[in-house]
């Protein structure tokens, strides 16, 4: 796994995404929100999409579901401040982190992604 997508709103928690990946080893595109990481799909060709669930324009459930489709073989990671009771169980990520985010979470958990991956 190279190339990492990263949808998220928040600028702060978008520097520390990366600023931990790049420095990890991985290229990696920020969108501001869903429909902008959704429309650099085809151009990046990510390996992996990192999204925020609440975000304006289309929000990180709609994203999962567009990459499904656009992109079956591309990982998805669900980061979220929302109650994971309350997130519609139709989001199919392949994982989930709960914010705050810590950068060694982060980098165990797309590893973990990556692992799968690779051994599928």
């Amino acid at each position: 796994m190279q190339r990492i997508l990263v949808a998220e709103d928040d600028p702060v928690l978008s520097m520390i995404y990366e600023i931990t990946l790049t420095e990890a080893g991985f290229e990696v595109l920020l969108c501001l929100d869903g429909q902008e990481a959704f429309e650099a799909l085809e151009s990046f060709a990510p390996d992996l999409v990192i999204t925020d669930h609440s975000m304006p324009r289309m929000n990180g459930g709609e994203l999962v579901s567009a990459v499904r489709k656009a992109r079956p073989d591309t990982a998805t990671l669900m980061a979220s401040a929302c109650d994971p009771r309350l997130l519609k169980a139709d989001q199919h990520a392949d994982a989930r982190l709960e914010k705050p985010i810590t950068p060694g979470r982060l980098l165990q958990t797309v590893r973990a992604l990556e692992a799968a991956r690779e051994a599928a």
